[in-house]
């Protein structure tokens, strides 16, 4: 092939989704290049975090695809997570999220100790 509709550059988390995304559009002529093997450069270094818990609603709406989307091609492991406050400010402010996290279907425990 020496033409493309698209070319991607770069094989790790985010080349990949490009790839994937174009084809699921529907794109036929779609090429990857990588220099070396599929997240072989930064991404197999990333600690592989995703959370859904953030102050935007955008931001929680754009995760909540991502790990819908890694599991749909199974490669997410749900572990959950916890946050912590040390301060009635950010015991408010955790409320505040967990709330808009319960908005989008999120699973949210409040614990006090």
């Amino acid at each position: 092939m020496d033409r493309a509709r698209a070319v991607v550059i770069g094989g790790g988390i985010t080349g990949a989704s490009v790839a994937y995304h174009l084809a699921k559009a529907g794109w036929r002529d779609v090429v990857l290049l990588e220099k070396d093997e599929l997240t072989s450069g930064s991404t197999c270094h990333a600690a592989g975090l995703v959370t859904q818990f953030n102050p935007s609603p955008a931001m929680m709406r754009f995760r909540s695809y991502s790990i819908e989307l890694y599991q749909e091609i199974g490669v997410f492991e749900t572990v959950g997570s916890l946050r912590f406050a040390s301060s009635k400010d950010q015991l408010m402010e955790l409320q505040r999220g967990a709330s808009r996290a319960r908005g989008i279907g999120l699973e949210v425990e409040l614990v006090s100790a």
